[in-house]
């Protein structure tokens, strides 16, 4: 019995423990136990249904009907997922105490930063939210939660001395084709691994790419980068349709994680911090802003459905507040 005991609570405890920690705590509640005669409760109580499991696919096959990244799907689907198993319950009787315990533990547990765990509680939100239009619960637990205050770090786009010294550490052409490609359409790296070689249209220097929600748009390449992704196709003797590829046989598609890879490379050469291929997405909104181009033609260019999301990736400096003043002051 005892036995059964520990293997119960160690199955609650798999989704948010590593195994290590599981190890462990089957330790401490064997000493625990170890001097107690314990016997089944005999009881006539139904066993809870535990539906969230149905709840969660269906909310999760909306996603996906609506377009929503595997990425998206995946992180809510973990979220969610481990939250619902360490709760076990039904849907219906989830109350407030049992996320603020969860969320408790969870970063006791994990030591997750302030922005993580209220990234979590929005999640949480969206799925109970979702539930209570339904008409499947009638109050939403996480309305008992305040928000989880955390200090918002400015992310800096690239200067242009940065931009200058990542384009003299790129050693290869195809790593100076990624960057030139990524500064000048200012695309996701997920939609840049997504391209093939026919997307581009040299007439013309543009690519449609396939954003967020299935949607494309145009983007562009200006002299720079039309020069060094012409080279480096050309230098290329593989007949992968991918844009861009690995150097050494059998030369796949480049993946997320390789492109990130290849850039941090880049940025540790070049001597520059935090060198990743959204940081180039934020460089190139920062600049076109700064050189005239309208807030809603950046928009459209980064294919965001909200300009409030926009104006977070734009950084405007003091310089160019100081610029406008004295212009739009200067009488």
């Amino acid at each position: 019995m005892k036995e059964q005991i520990v293997m119960d609570i160690l199955r609650e405890m798999t989704a948010i423990l590593t195994q290590e920690q599981l190890m462990r705590l089957k330790e401490v509640v064997r000493v625990q136990l170890c001097g107690y005669d314990i016997r089944k409760r005999e009881t006539t109580l139904m066993r809870t249904d535990q539906n969230w499991l149905n709840y969660l696919q269906m909310y999760l096959d909306g996603f996906r009907q609506n377009g929503k990244s595997t990425g998206t799907i995946e992180q809510y689907n973990l979220h969610l997922s481990r939250m619902l198993s360490y709760v076990a319950k039904n849907v219906q009787d989830i109350e407030d105490d049992d996320l603020i315990s969860y969320m408790y533990k969870y970063r006791a547990l994990r030591k997750v930063s302030n922005r993580y765990l209220n990234n979590m509680r929005l999640v949480f939100n969206s799925f109970f939210r979702w539930l209570q239009r339904r008409k499947v619960i009638f109050r939403n637990p996480v309305d008992g939660l305040e928000p989880i205050k955390y200090k918002q770090d400015v992310k800096k786009p690239l200067s242009p001395e940065e931009l200058e010294k990542v384009r003299c550490a790129c050693e290869q052409e195809r790593d100076l084709a990624i960057v030139e490609f990524l500064y000048s359409s200012a695309v996701r790296v997920s939609e840049l691994c997504q391209l093939n070689r026919d997307d581009i249209c040299w007439e013309s220097d543009d690519v449609m790419v396939l954003g967020k929600g299935n949607k494309e748009r145009e983007v562009y390449l200006n002299a720079r980068a039309h020069l060094h992704l012409k080279q480096y196709l050309e230098s290329r003797t593989d007949g992968n349709p991918a844009l861009f590829v690995g150097t050494r046989a059998p030369h796949e598609r480049l993946t997320k994680s390789g492109v990130r890879n290849i850039l941090k490379k880049i940025g540790s050469a070049a001597g520059v911090s935090k060198v990743h291929p959204h940081r180039f997405r934020r460089t190139s909104a920062t600049d076109l802003l700064r050189m005239g181009m309208p807030i809603e033609q950046v928009q459209e260019l980064l294919g965001h459905v909200k300009i409030e999301t926009t104006r977070i990736y734009c950084t405007v400096t003091k310089e160019q507040v100081r610029a406008s003043h004295r212009r739009f002051m200067a009488t």
